[in-house]
């Protein structure tokens, strides 16, 4: 299992200390970030609203529903983790995530995510990896799942945020660029799992001022929970738990 971690991609967030580059846009215009790094170069264009042109794709090998949501959480009020917990200015929660990964007799990996703390529903991911690394397209693949993760978590922050002070955020987007080797798994290398530092442009349409801009992207590199897991040195730790005991923490 430890050679599993080390080798797979993850495992460059995980055990290195990567500090995010940003670059910050408000109301079309450049603003300069204030406590994050700033990303150098020049600021990817504004890509504006996608997901109208987004499809389905026909292909039967792949039209299957990838994401489904199994199971709605339950809202629950004046409980660690209920309704609203997440908007409170300040926190100190423990997270409480189970994945369950089963491999389908076509070589796809069926993963069912359950959120025990906060409370969160249960969702459902189809996952596969390239013909050229080894499996078959039918899916997206691992680390594009987890490039999707790391830029919807900080978004919500960046939402969050503007909830709490009570301030006008129209609307939001990102373009977020992630680098992983292939592991030692996948790409054969015999080497350890790496990646770089997360690159992210933000684009704010706010009447508040660029002060606020540069706060929001701030709170929300300091608050999403994947960018403190790139930024901090981790190493994992597995417990063998049997049954008995596993009923017992559920």
């Amino acid at each position: 299992m430890y050679d599993a971690i080390y080798a797979s991609p993850v495992n460059g967030l995980m055990r290195e200390s990567l500090i995010s580059r940003f670059t910050l846009s408000r109301n079309g215009q450049p603003v300069g970030v204030g406590r994050v790094a700033a990303l150098d170069g020049s600021v990817e264009p504004d890509p504006g609203d996608r997901f109208p042109s987004v499809r389905v794709s026909s292909d039967p090998q792949v039209a299957e529903p990838l994401i489904e949501k199994r199971e709605q959480v339950q809202a629950k009020t004046g409980v660690a983790g209920g309704t609203g917990s997440s908007l409170k200015s300040e926190q100190s929660r423990k997270l409480h995530v189970r994945g369950i990964c089963t491999i389908r007799e076509d070589g796809v990996k069926q993963i069912d995510q359950y959120l025990f703390s906060p409370l969160g529903s249960r969702f459902h991911f189809l996952s596969d990896e390239a013909p050229q690394h080894g499996g078959q397209g039918k899916a997206p693949d691992a680390v594009s799942y987890l490039s999707a993760g790391i830029g919807f978590c900080y978004m919500t922050q960046l939402g969050r945020y503007a909830t709490i002070l009570k301030k006008d955020l129209a609307d939001c987007r990102i373009v977020q660029d992630t680098h992983f080797s292939l592991g030692g798994a996948t790409g054969g290398t015999g080497i350890k799992g790496e990646a770089d530092p997360v690159e992210t442009h933000v684009y704010l349409n706010t009447s508040e001022d660029d002060d606020f801009a540069r706060d929001s992207v701030d709170m929300g590199e300091q608050t999403c929970f994947l960018h403190a897991f790139s930024r901090t040195e981790l190493k994992p730790n597995i417990k063998n738990i049997s049954l008995i005991e596993r009923k017992s923490l559920n």
